[in-house]
């Protein structure tokens, strides 16, 4: 490639050459253009706004090995899968690798093997892993679903709080931090806690015109799928449900009829679930039912709808979730369904992700006595202190905030040796997601513009108060046509 194409120009090339676009969506090259200049950088796209590709390119093009921190393990995995596939040097670190793969991929990094690494932000509570990383020249560092920084934000991770003591430990990176979801409060955190003082924020609009909002209440949601899905033939969707019974029962269901459906959660077997999603982007299946760990990094654009069977756990999440829908800026539906049930769902589902701190220190103190033993997890939490479910969410939060880590399903003490966790933090993290379900609640009884309510909810003025095309809108519209003609007959008959 001539050594005289600009920055432009060579964005340009990557873009089309290895990711196959031919061009920039819109706000994309201003932020890429901002990395390579070496200024910080905040971006806040909506889902489907192309935010991967604002840090993958500008890796591309710096000497050196750029660090990706990404909260989950099945999208790190996929977008690596997926740079590998292009000709890009891309690995990643996390839990679910043995330790011998770990040495041999560290090893791999200080050579210079890979352009792009993703890391779970778990990883930063090793010590070892911790200095590998200082050996290595890290030009840049991005940081995805930046919210979880934030207490406020949604989906919290307090290991995203040693991010700040990480890029302070490798000299002098560009650092990029990308979300979908960010109100005022939760951008000023993610400034604030990662220390990005000097940096230039990138706020795209919440607004997605092509995507219509409805609320249904059917008397009965599978057999409205069922239709819904029937009378949309050759159209893909998904279809979201909160747990994985509710997954299967509707996936047989779906099947039952003659629908081409996929399913995806947690619980089935890796090749299963990627026989589903490659059915799913192929065209072969018409519509997935899943839970929300499917769709995070999906390259699917024609997704004309997205059913959700159960209400999500915040207006952030059923945002992210709803917005997989009409990438290609097609129109598309979103329908969320009423459930009365939901609710109390949700706040059973809350509550058991705080567990009482009592339950957290205990197994933190036994996995403090096997030192560098380790103990393997289902042994951890069958124990008989609190329910086998509290056990295992008080697992979670020890490893959230960085008193354990789990390699190869055993669980080993990290260097924190004292348990300074408080019940205090604990119920404040879980009023903040209480407080969202509220609002998430309010949403399904909303009686103005479901648009105008999401913007409002992320600080965005709506540019006007009725978009015309959500459920409340089109019904709304409905009684004021039907007044206008009442009041025209009775002037017309002079009642």
């Amino acid at each position: 490639m001539p050594d005289s194409f600009s920055l432009r120009e060579h964005a340009k090339w990557l873009l089309t050459d290895t990711f196959g676009y031919a061009d920039f969506r819109k706000g994309q090259w201003e932020v890429i253009e901002n990395i390579l200049q070496r200024r910080n950088t905040v971006a806040i796209f909506p889902t489907g706004g192309g935010k991967s590709l604002c840090f993958q390119i500008p890796a591309m093009m710096m000497f050196g090995t750029t660090v990706v921190i990404s909260p989950l393990i099945s999208l790190m995995k996929d977008q690596v899968d997926s740079l590998v596939k292009k000709g890009v040097a891309a690995s990643f670190f996390s839990s679910s690798l043995s330790e011998h793969e770990v040495t041999r991929r560290i090893r791999e990094m200080e050579n210079g093997r890979y352009k792009i690494v993703y890391i779970a932000p778990e990883r930063f509570q090793s010590e070892t892993f911790f200095s590998a990383l200082k050996k290595v020249h890290i030009p840049f560092i991005a940081i995805d679903e930046a919210h979880c920084v934030s207490q406020w934000g949604h989906n919290f991770r307090p290991s995203y709080l040693k991010i700040r003591d990480f890029i302070q430990a490798v000299g002098d990176p560009v650092v990029g931090a990308f979300t979908a979801t960010a109100n005022r409060k939760v951008q000023q955190d993610i400034v604030n806690l990662l220390g990005l003082s000097q940096c230039r924020l990138f706020l795209s609009s919440f607004d997605r015109a092509n995507l219509e909002f409805r609320v249904e209440d059917p008397a009965n949601p599978s057999l409205y799928i069922l239709n819904y899905v029937k009378t949309h033939p050759g159209k893909s969707g998904i279809v979201y449900a909160a747990t994985r019974r509710n997954v299967e029962n509707l996936f047989f269901y779906l099947k039952k009829y003659g629908i081409q459906a996929g399913m995806y959660h947690a619980g089935l077997a890796g090749e299963q679930r990627s026989r589903y999603q490659d059915g799913f982007l192929n065209g072969e299946i018409s519509v997935m039912v899943a839970t929300n760990a499917f769709g995070m990094g999906i390259d699917k654009s024609d997704v004309r709808y997205i059913i959700h069977y159960n209400m999500p756990i915040s207006v952030e999440s059923y945002y992210q979730e709803a917005g997989r829908a009409g990438r290609d800026g097609e129109k598309a539906v979103c329908i969320l369904l009423k459930n009365s049930d939901d609710y109390k769902l949700n706040k059973f589902l809350i509550n058991g992700n705080y567990p009482p701190v009592k339950v957290a220190e205990a197994l933190f103190r036994r996995v403090r006595r096997r030192q560098t033993r380790g103990i393997p997890s289902e042994m951890l939490i069958s124990r008989r202190m609190g329910g086998a479910s509290m056990r295992e969410s008080a697992l979670r939060k020890i490893v959230e905030y960085g008193y354990a880590e789990i390699r190869s399903g055993i669980v080993y003490a990290t260097e924190k040796k004292h348990f300074t966790l408080t019940q205090k933090e604990i119920d404040l993290h879980k009023d903040v997601e209480m407080e969202k379900l509220d609002a998430m609640q309010r949403y399904l009884a909303e009686k103005v513009c479901l648009r105008a309510y999401i913007l409002r909810y992320f600080n965005e003025k709506p540019a006007r108060e009725r978009c015309g095309n959500c459920s409340v809108c089109l019904r709304n519209r409905g009684q004021d046509e039907g007044k206008l003609m009442n009041h025209m007959l009775a002037h017309i008959f002079g009642k």
